[in-house]
This record gives structure tokens, C-alpha cells and sequence, in this order.
């Protein structure tokens, strides 16, 4: 137990089977967790705990696990949910974003990202890195909810609805950038959205932009074999890593799909410390095809795991993306035991976190991490018995198994209901825009 004075402690969860996913994989059964008044995890450890906390969870024999990390989504899209299905990536984008020209405004971004908030933060996500226009209302989204949302500028050759021309954007992504930043860098983001949609002139501009301002790359990159084709043709034959590599912008960067590399493509990635986030669901939904996340593995690549959009994932549930990351991975190798359950709960969990330079803060429970964390229903049929969590994690859980949710050591969710986003607000901000929505789209 620390010994940090106790007299302030927020809240203590008891009799928990602790997942950690800490570097030695540790479970703690039968254990109690401490938060202290600053949000961090003061103790951890297999017993009762000394603790003064006025709130206290009796997860009674439950799984407690890091919250989830959505590290690459579009928050704001739930409002066009369900209206690129049955088409190519390519098509889809042609459909919806000139849709979203009309239609997006700070009021509807703001309430698409909010019904997102609620429906990620039932589910257990903690934290998302979100992509989308307008994202200063995200981030109010974020400071309502108590959700973390990591976001920033997105630069596209189109005006978007903003609209702002390139050197506007430009601009106004230095105000953004000179913000003060929290402890989390929420705002320490550039979003190139990719090598088919910049030119290298515009992406070397942007590498310049995040390399003054310290700030990370959250960029779209070999999703599809469209995509691939129409790197090619504009960037003399060369793939959107090479491209990415050649302007600047691939050191530590986040890598969005990652589906179609080369093992050239995969050393590039490696050698630059970048992160390829894999989005499984929506990959085989929009049958952009199979990333090869083994490969990614043996070449030391952090593969983190991320939901898309919702209107080409269709949901914000990360548990489905940790089932098929690890069922497609091992119908590929023809083997059952790559990827083991382990694995799969760290590319959910603290990769996300390594992937946005926040390891040292979330991502797993460790005395002194903000004490982010879900407590998963312990009489679920579905989650019993409960043999190996990690492997109940990895193939079991839902997120209706999802009881309680603490952000920075606050509850947000208890008992299945948001305590921070009012349920039936947000489900009907988004649905009175439901014909302006539809009607911009049946034009298209």
C-alpha cells in the first residue's frame, strides 16, 4: 500500500479480479483498488485495503479492467449511421461528405459526437482518438461527459464545412495549436485525413505545423486497394507510407487501417515508431480486406484497435472489433494460438494508450495511472464461468456485461446509465436531424 495520506481517498473498489495489463500481465484476485483525491490509483492489491473513500463498489467476484481506447473513430458521424452501407469506401466517401458539407454546423457535430460519447462510454470506452470537423465541439463533449477525447485540426484539399481553404486552416490550426494543453495533450493532434486527399506540398506544410508545435499525426493510410491506386497516381507510384515517410509526417504518427502494406511498408512503420490502428469491423464491413497484424507484430509494431466511424463501422462497440481482431488473425495464420487473449486486451487497452504517448498515464491499473477503469457484470451468463479473464475479455464480453465506468476516478456510468450525458437529450438531438440528414444524402 502507498503511503500517501488516505484521509482524501475518492472511491475503493473491493473483492474485484483485477486485470491490470500491466507488463507482467498481472490478475489480481480477490482485490481491492484505491483512488485517491487527485483521480489516480493510490494502492492496488490482493485483500481488503485501508482506505476512507465515502463511495465504495463491491464488485463482488467481477472482472475490473482498464477502460477501453478507441484510437481512431469519427465521433460525429453517428449522424449519417446506417447510410454508406453496401458500398466501397470509395463510394461511401462520395456519398457522405458532401452530405456533411450541408448538413454539419458546431450544433450538429456537437450533438453526433455526444450521442457518440454516450454510446462509447456505455460500452466502456474511456478514451477515443476522434477525427471529424468542427472539433472544438468535441471537445466540449468531452469536458460534459468526462470522457477523454483526443482531437484536432483535419485538413482535406475540399473546403470541408468549416470551410476554411487550405491556408485559412492553416491559420486557424495555429490558434488551436498555441492553446494551453492539459496533463493528456487533448489537443496536441494534427489530422492529415490522407495521402489521396493532400498533395506532398500540403502534407510537408503539415509535417512542418506538427513538428512546431510538438503536436502528433492521426492519419487515414492503405485502407483500400482504391485508395492504394489513387496514392499512386498522385504521388508518382508510391505507397501512402512511403509518401507519409518521404514528407515527414510518418515519425510516431497513427496510422488509421494499415490494411494493404508491404513488408517495405511494415520496416517503414517500425523504424518511425508509428502505431497501426486496426479497425476490424469496419475493414470487413466495407471489404477493404485483411491487415496483417501478425507481421505487424514480429516487426515490433504497436497495433492498437479502433472502431472507425460510425457510419462505416455502423457502432462505436470496441468489443466487437477485440473478437474479430483476434478470430480473423488466427483463420489467416491457420492457426489458433497466434494472437493470444492477452495480446488482443493490450491492443485494446494500453497501446491505445502507447499509441497516443499516454502510457504513462492510462492504458492499465498501476498505483499512480489516472484511475480509468470499467467493472464488467459478474452474474453474466455469457462471462461464466470465468476460467482466464483475459480470455473472457478477448471472446466473452459485451458491452452489455459493462456495469460501472470511472474516468479519471469519477463514475460516469453506474449501473448501465451515463451519470454525465442525458440519455434522452442526446438520442433526440440526433434524431430532429434525421431529415435534413437524409434529405442531403438522397441528392448524392
Amino acid at each position: 500500500m502507498s503511503d500517501r495520506n488516505t484521509s482524501q481517498d475518492r472511491i475503493a473498489v473491493i473483492n474485484a479480479q483485477i486485470v491490470t495489463v500491466d507488463k507482467q500481465g498481472s490478475v489480481i484476485d480477490d482485490g481491492s483498488l484505491v483512488v485517491g483525491a487527485d483521480g489516480a490509483i493510490r494502492a492496488i492489491a490482493s485483500g481488503q485495503l485501508e482506505h476512507t473513500a465515502a463511495e465504495v463498489i463491491d464488485a463482488r467476484g467481477a472482472i475490473v479492467m482498464p477502460g477501453l481506447i478507441n484510437t481512431h473513430t469519427h465521433l460525429g458521424m453517428t449522424l449519417f449511421r446506417g447510410l454508406g452501407d453496401d458500398m466501397s469506401l470509395e463510394d461511401f466517401l462520395a456519398r457522405l461528405m458532401p452530405a456533411e458539407i450541408k448538413v454539419l454546423n458546431y450544433d450538429a457535430v456537437h450533438a453526433g459526437t455526444e450521442l457518440a460519447a454516450l454510446e462509447s462510454l456505455l460500452g466502456g470506452i474511456t478514451t477515443s482518438l476522434d477525427m471529424y470537423y468542427l472539433p472544438d465541439a468535441a471537445l466540449v463533449v468531452a469536458k460534459t461527459s468526462g470522457m477523454r477525447i483526443q482531437t484536432g485540426p483535419n485538413f482535406l484539399e475540399s473546403d470541408g464545412p468549416e470551410p476554411l481553404k487550405f491556408n485559412d486552416r492553416l491559420a486557424w490550426a495555429e490558434k488551436w495549436l498555441e492553446a494551453p494543453r492539459d496533463e493528456l495533450g487533448s489537443t496536441g493532434w494534427v489530422a492529415p485525413h490522407s495521402t489521396y486527399l493532400l498533395g506532398e506540398d500540403q502534407l510537408r506544410t503539415l509535417a512542418a505545423l506538427a513538428a512546431k508545435y510538438e503536436a502528433r499525426i492521426h492519419v487515414h493510410a492503405a485502407e483500400t486497394v482504391g485508395e492504394m491506386q489513387l496514392v499512386a497516381n498522385r504521388h508518382g507510384g508510391r505507397t501512402p507510407i512511403q509518401v507519409l515517410n518521404d514528407t515527414n509526417l510518418l515519425r510516431r504518427s497513427v496510422l488509421a487501417h494499415g490494411v494493404h502494406l508491404s513488408d517495405e511498408d511494415i520496416q517503414l512503420i517500425a523504424q518511425n515508431s508509428a502505431t497501426v490502428v486496426h479497425c476490424p469491423a469496419s475493414n470487413y464491413k466495407l471489404a477493404s480486406g485483411t491487415a496483417r497484424i501478425l507481421d505487424l507484430h514480429r516487426a515490433g509494431v504497436n497495433v492498437a484497435l479502433g472502431t472507425d466511424g460510425p457510419a462505416s463501422g455502423n457502432d462505436i462497440d470496441l468489443w466487437i472489433a477485440i473478437r474479430l481482431a483476434g478470430y480473423i488473425q488466427k483463420t489467416v495464420a491457420k492457426n489458433p494460438a497466434v494472437l493470444p487473449a492477452l495480446e488482443i486486451v493490450r491492443m485494446a487497452t494500453i497501446n491505445g494508450a502507447r499509441a497516443l504517448q499516454l502510457d504513462h498515464l492510462i492504458g492499465s491499473l498501476e498505483v499512480g495511472k489516472r484511475a480509468d477503469l470499467i467493472v464488467l457484470d459478474a452474474d453474466s451468463p455469457s462471462l461464466t464461468p470465468n476460467f482466464n479473464p483475459h480470455t473472457t475479455i478477448a471472446t466473452s464480453v459485451t458491452r452489455a456485461d459493462v456495469v460501472h465506468v470511472l474516468v479519471d476516478g469519477k463514475v460516469v456510468v453506474r449501473d448501465r446509465k451515463c451519470l454525465t450525458i442525458d440519455h434522452k437529450s442526446a438520442v433526440s438531438a440526433v434524431k430532429a436531424l434525421g431529415k435534413q440528414v437524409l434529405a442531403s444524402v438522397s441528392n448524392n
